[in-house]
């Protein structure tokens, strides 16, 4: 779930079950229950964390470098806009398919397990759509975006994309390929339909 070298293998393993049971919503996340899940102790789990709060935290912080890092790395790079958006794209559907249970968390689902993670995960989300925005009107400047679509509705398709693969992973929904996603989105939004603006 994160780099080994940011967490022990017992930290790194709490989180992933927490993870595992965020992906069913009738599951109450408890010390105990986390305890259960890995075959543990309840201490065992508290000499890792503080509290539960602390587990949550961990994985908002997680969540933030993985959904973010991509922006910010595209931000300063200096590819087409197509391309960098297609990074983008490309990183947010292998980090929720990899992760329904986060997906969920992503979108609400789960933050009441855990005081603060409600406004962190409204943050998230809106940290990421800005950076989207960015991007786009980047890419308007550039003439990357088709004539007809404004930077605002081409960041409501992609991050609407977004929010429905969230949505699908988190409810086990039935879904069209990533690709296939990406490849509506540049053929709406992007000058020469293929991503090649």
């Amino acid at each position: 779930m994160a780099k080994t070298g940011e967490m022990s293998p017992g930290q790194l393993r709490i989180l992933k079950a927490v993870a595992t049971l965020l992906e069913n919503p009738a599951n109450k996340i408890t010390v105990q229950r986390i305890a259960q899940e890995i075959h543990v102790t309840d201490g065992a789990i508290y000499r890792h964390y503080k509290s539960k709060d602390d587990i949550f935290e961990s994985i908002a912080t997680y969540m933030e470098a993985n959904l973010l890092a991509p922006l910010n790395k595209v931000q300063q790079g200096n590819e087409p806009t197509a391309k960098r958006l297609e990074t983008v794209f490309e990183q947010h559907m292998a980090f929720l398919e990899g992760h329904p249970g986060l997906a969920r968390m992503l979108l609400g689902g789960g933050t009441t397990e855990a005081a603060p993670m409600a406004e962190r995960m409204k943050l998230l989300n809106a940290k990421v759509r800005a950076q989207v925005a960015q991007i786009l009107k980047y890419g308007e400047v550039q003439g990357a975006l088709v004539r007809s679509v404004s930077p605002e509705q081409a960041t409501e398709l992609f991050y609407g994309l977004l929010a429905a693969t969230a949505v699908a992973y988190s409810f086990n929904l039935p879904q069209v390929p990533a690709a296939q996603k990406w490849t509506l989105f540049a053929g709406a939004c992007l000058q020469g339909a293929a991503g090649q603006a």
